[in-house]
């Protein structure tokens, strides 16, 4: 049998649930590829999943030890699927809501939920993109409907989803306008905002009305602040908890929570925007696997700007 490191956990719990051990390597299915991961990136979800308050919530059947991690960059090096072929470098968001396995030397995905890496990128870029990309993707596109001319008020702009929603709202042609401490606002205008609001200081709902679109990415007792900015029939995608329809009886407007998923053609539009320079992704801090506990905590601390990502080459 063979093996590989990989970061598990046996219960859930803090970032000392964490270790580092030698585990059997997964073995692709029927239209599926194996990948020599060379970067895993982590998000939020991450550490709530590992305290037991993420999306294990979902899954019927929890097997320890766990693997835990989505965001992928590597090489392939068994294909089982026509799109891709030994030796191609590829990215992506295997399997959400369910186990993929990502803090590991290698991972297995379906391939139509990967595709080709940019080369102009590297891994660590890479791994950094696919559920922040596809969770903004998804929401403010998908969802929402942005379209060019539109307002959007994107909250935590400075973040890892928030940073990315900026990027792909002024690639749209959208007005945007994002949330962010005082610290953050050079960065975030940097990204195409063009105006930012310091959380800190400031109530948004006092300083924007006629929104279009907002993206709400913080807590979701704050949604009724988020509702006043938009304009009559305007649309909130929300990730931070399910919408109920009583809640929306007071507000003239439209809302969604959003589950991102993944969507191999959603990241080859992605990845085009990447070669282009139309997307970049920042990076905050890279760890490596032995240091996934500190990369965890450094997440959990809820002050990152842009990414997060473990390297398993550096």
């Amino acid at each position: 049998m063979s093996t590989m490191k990989a970061a598990v956990i046996h219960d859930f719990g803090g970032a000392d649930q964490l270790s580092v051990e030698e585990v059997a390597r997964p073995e692709a299915g029927a239209g599926e590829v194996l990948i020599k991961v060379a970067a895993s990136g982590l998000n939020p979800i991450d550490f709530k999943t590992r305290d037991g308050m993420g999306v294990n919530r979902r899954w019927e059947n929890i097997q320890f030890p766990l693997i835990l991690g989505w965001d992928v960059s590597g090489t392939v090096i068994e294909s089982r699927a026509p799109a891709f072929k030994e030796g191609d470098e590829v990215f992506g968001m295997p399997r959400f809501p369910e186990v993929a396995g990502g803090y590991a030397e290698y991972i297995t995905a379906p391939a139509n939920e990967i595709t080709q890496k940019p080369s102009n990128i590297s891994h660590v870029e890479a791994a950094a993109v696919p559920l922040v990309a596809l969770t903004a993707w998804q929401a403010i596109f998908e969802t929402a409907g942005l379209e060019s001319g539109q307002r959007i008020l994107v909250h935590a702009a400075a973040g890892g989803v928030g940073h990315v929603a900026v990027q792909l709202a002024k690639w749209k042609g959208a007005y945007v306008a994002g949330t962010c401490s005082a610290k953050n606002a050079d960065f975030v205008k940097s990204l195409g905002a063009d105006e930012t609001i310091d959380y800190t200081a400031k109530k948004f709902e006092d300083e924007l009305s006629d929104m279009d679109v907002v993206f709400h990415t913080i807590s979701a007792e704050q949604r009724p602040q988020s509702y006043a900015t938009l304009k009559p029939g305007g649309y909130l995608a929300g990730i931070t908890g399910p919408i109920s329809p009583e809640e929306l009886d007071t507000h003239d407007v439209k809302a969604t929570f959003v589950l991102v998923r993944p969507n191999g053609e959603q990241m080859s539009q992605i990845a085009g925007l990447l070669a282009d320079g139309a997307l970049k992704v920042n990076i905050d801090a890279t760890y490596s696997l032995d240091q996934i506990a500190d990369a965890h905590k450094h997440v959990e601390g809820g002050h990152t700007r842009g990414k997060v990502v473990i390297d398993l080459e550096g």
